[in-house]
């Protein structure tokens, strides 16, 4: 090669008074030079061919749906808080324990399967008519069943939240992120709106998605309730996921049967209705359910006092006496009689806003396999 016999002159080359083995240095450093550079990576190189990967799946937490074909989101409830209780990453008022009973044959379980549907049905968007549930059932399921009323009626501590968003690309990274950042499972509304699934882990190149948004998504662990499907913590590469099978393809939300408005966010928009309708949440938007937060937050602390102030008012001034002033006390004034009461007036409360569905009746049909269950 070039570069040995310059860097080794011959001794004939030694010799000759004609030889110039100087010249050849400066060519060999630079050649030695631009060999380091092409193999050694700056730091920014090797930051960006960094790869990233966590997997929240948990041997044992899933639950499958069937033979409840509508009961997929319930399904999902059951396996997410089960994840997020083997895990031990639920946080501040996390009060669930694993469990996986589909149908229990005490009335009294508020907590299996079937119940979950229930109380879904009754805390969603979707219309009376349809069957399954929708994103706002799930979100108040998951906020319900794992940190209690307040996670569920006060979005200030909503530990998940549904989430719409206009790309697919954006709702990834807003997938992974959640995952990254709280350790806990992601709730995907795949096969355009009309199945629940579940992410539970990523492979990404960048940053560390945990503390930055400058990753590119290689591949997440997907897992489905429905057990025929057999998707089970399956690793789908990021163009699988947008163009492959349709049963783990994430498409844009194409379902229209979630006509009110959350009563729980006070939501100015209903769930999802055709565009001929007007606007909505999630209609031709890729919908997640997602963790926003660690837990419950802490409440604010009371007050300290401060130990360096007097608790003690000056005492009033004394009074300079009028002498013109009349020492009799006047009467007391004549008292204002209490008004009438309305007797058109309800005196009787208003129900409480968030019932909690009787677990000892079970709404779920007759199982009926179809080929496209609904949520």
């Amino acid at each position: 090669m070039p570069v040995g016999r310059d860097a080794t002159p011959s001794l004939s080359k030694r010799s000759s008074p004609h030889a110039t083995p100087r010249r050849a240095w400066p060519a060999w450093i630079a050649a030695v030079v631009l060999a380091l550079v092409t193999v050694v990576p700056t730091p920014a190189q090797a930051q960006a061919s960094t790869t990233w990967s966590r997997n929240l799946y948990v041997s044992g937490a899933m639950v499958y749906q069937d033979p409840y074909f509508t009961a997929c989101t319930a399904a999902s409830v059951m396996t997410m808080l089960n994840t997020i209780a083997g895990r031990g990453t639920g946080g501040g008022g996390f009060g669930w324990t694993p469990y996986r009973v589909r149908n229990s044959a005490d009335p009294a379980e508020a907590r299996d399967l079937t119940s979950i549907l229930a109380f879904e049905r009754s805390h969603d968007t979707l219309r009376s008519t349809s069957a399954g549930s929708d994103a706002h059932g799930w979100r108040n399921a998951l906020n319900f069943y794992g940190w209690g009323s307040a996670a569920m009626t006060d979005p200030a501590r909503m530990v998940y939240q549904d989430r719409s968003y206009g790309s697919f690309g954006a709702a990834i990274k807003a997938g992974v992120k959640a995952i990254a950042r709280f350790g806990m499972p992601v709730g995907v509304l795949g096969w355009a709106g009309g199945h629940a699934q579940i992410l539970t882990g990523y492979v990404v190149v960048g940053e560390d998605p945990a503390v930055s948004d400058a990753f590119a998504v290689q591949s997440v662990y997907l897992s489905d309730p429905l057990r025929r499907d057999r998707i089970l913590n399956l690793r789908v590469s990021i163009k699988s996921l947008r163009t492959g099978n349709l049963h783990y393809r994430f498409q844009a939300y194409r379902e229209t049967d979630s006509p009110y408005r959350d009563m729980f966010t006070t939501g100015p928009l209903p769930g999802s209705v055709a565009a001929s309708r007007g606007a909505s949440e999630w209609y031709r938007h890729w919908v997640l359910v997602v963790p926003v937060r660690s837990g419950l937050p802490n409440p604010d602390p009371s007050p300290t006092p401060d130990p360096a102030a007097d608790p003690t008012p000056p005492a009033d001034p004394t009074p300079i006496a009028d002498p013109a002033a009349d020492p009799t006390p006047p009467a007391d004034p004549t008292p204002i009689a209490d008004p009438t009461p309305d007797p058109a007036a309800d005196p009787t409360p208003p129900a409480d806003p968030t019932p909690i569905a009787d677990p000892a009746a079970d709404p779920t049909p007759a199982p009926a396999e179809s080929a496209s269950p609904a949520t």
